[in-house]
């Protein structure tokens, strides 16, 4: 049996039969996402290395400094820069609501659910949308692993930029999680932004479909015009002979 089924689409008398394939329904679940299940891991693997890399580092050079008031290692400098800190966020981006980690780690479990039910409900085809989930999804296990293990339940950032070009910005410090957070979410934006423009215009693209059947219609006319030119041939000898 045929795991496709084909609908004919056109006129009944004559004409070319238009034929579509209609796609079988995708089953949901878990199963054949690789591009969720495979970089997430690797990531969060990578993101606790480095904050324990960084902060290791920076705890030799000034072993006898509390955490917070250690000075930055400078890695470079110029118009942009690059120094590593450490320094703990009890927030979430931007520093905000630094008094409610409870409540956000709360809703960062939440959140981690509630793009689990979103991978198993997207088709297995979505390929770029399975990959930007994987990476907020791999953002935010990173990020609550900080807040369920450290004594202060802060998330540890490292990353620190600034600069003086084009005007003077300091750029809130940030992990590899953040940055993962971050690029997931607006790639995830801008996907179901797309999907939802190229829904709205469908209908507009289908309706010149509509038309096909009375070209049909108008086929049905081109016969009997033949028919009577050929009774008026029939006709024209019976006129000759009685003439003559």
């Amino acid at each position: 049996m045929s795991s496709s089924a084909e609908t004919p689409v056109g006129s009944e008398h004559g004409g070319e039969l238009d034929v579509s394939p209609i796609e079988p329904a995708e089953s949901k679940g878990f199963g054949g996402k690789l591009l969720f299940w495979l970089p997430w891991p690797i990531l969060v693997v990578a993101d606790l290395w480095s904050k324990h890399a960084v902060f290791a580092f920076m705890s030799e050079r000034q072993p006898t400094v509390a955490e917070v008031r250690r000075d930055p290692y400078e890695v470079f400098s110029g118009a942009v820069n690059f120094e590593l800190v450490t320094w703990g966020n009890t927030g979430t981006i931007w520093g905000l609501f630094q008094d409610g980690t409870v409540v956000l780690m709360v809703l960062r479990c939440i959140a981690l659910v509630g793009l689990l039910l979103f991978v198993r409900t997207t088709s297995r085809s979505a390929r770029l949308q399975l990959t930007v989930l994987s990476l907020v999804f791999a953002g935010a296990v990173g990020n609550l692993y900080d807040n369920f293990i450290r004594a202060d339940r802060s998330v540890r950032d490292f990353l620190h930029f600034s600069g003086d070009w084009p005007w003077q910005w300091d750029f809130p410090a940030f992990n590899i999680a953040d940055s993962c957070i971050t690029v997931g979410a607006f790639g995830l934006f801008v996907l179901l932004w797309r999907e939802d423009s190229s829904g709205k215009g469908s209908p507009n693209k289908g309706s010149p479909n509509k038309g096909s059947p009375n070209k049909g219609t108008q086929n049905k006319g081109t016969p009997e015009k033949g028919n009577s030119d050929k009774n008026q041939a029939k006709g024209s000898p019976a006129k000759e002979a009685k003439v003559s």
